[in-house]
């Protein structure tokens, strides 16, 4: 699938769906740079 295909299916989704979709990947950046962080201190 390529991007432009991605962001046309993100947008036949409700706004709703937008949302939880935006929150659930803001959620995971957040977890991936804590993960990151935690691995340069070791």
């Amino acid at each position: 699938m390529t991007f432009q295909e991605m962001v046309d299916s993100i947008e036949k989704l409700s706004p709703e769906d937008q949302d939880e979709l935006f929150e659930l990947i803001r959620k995971r950046r957040i977890e991936q740079r804590r993960s990151r962080f935690w691995l340069m201190l070791d």
